[in-house]
């Protein structure tokens, strides 16, 4: 019996498995999608030179930081990095950098607040009272 011209074509049951498997896999390619854009690449094989991304890519900066560390000269510097607010036309650093810059600014006032044991800790901003019922 021959097929009529207007009915579907039939498949066997292997072209119909390749054909499902085909769908299944376009089908999990676009719901498996994230977007990646804001991911670090992997970490480069070492080179010999020092890991701090400042000192790597940024060496003026990081004489500077030795010159004047620790102290309030360097606090001000650190922050001056991070916060540019004269500098527009500047791209601004990589998100290493600034962890490197914001880890360095920590150390740099727990050793300033070590060296002088008569400066107090600054007071943290209470946080607003909650009453419990």
């Amino acid at each position: 019996m021959a097929q009529e011209p207007d009915l579907p074509q039939l498949f066997s049951d292997d072209e119909f498995d390749q054909a499902q498997k085909a769908r299944e896999k376009l089908h999990r390619a676009e719901n498996d999608r994230w977007d990646n854009a804001g991911a670090r690449p992997p970490p480069k094989p070492t080179d010999g030179l020092p890991e701090c991304t400042i000192e790597q890519r940024f060496p003026r900066i990081a004489k500077k930081l030795t010159v004047i560390w620790p102290s309030e000269a360097c606090a001000t510097l650190i922050k001056d990095l991070i916060v540019n607010v004269d500098r527009d036309t500047r791209q601004g650093f990589p998100v290493e950098v600034i962890e490197d810059l914001l880890m360095l600014a920590e150390i740099n006032e727990m050793l300033l607040r070590k060296g002088s044991p008569s400066a107090p800790v600054p007071p943290r901003t209470p946080g607003p009272i909650r009453r419990s019922l």
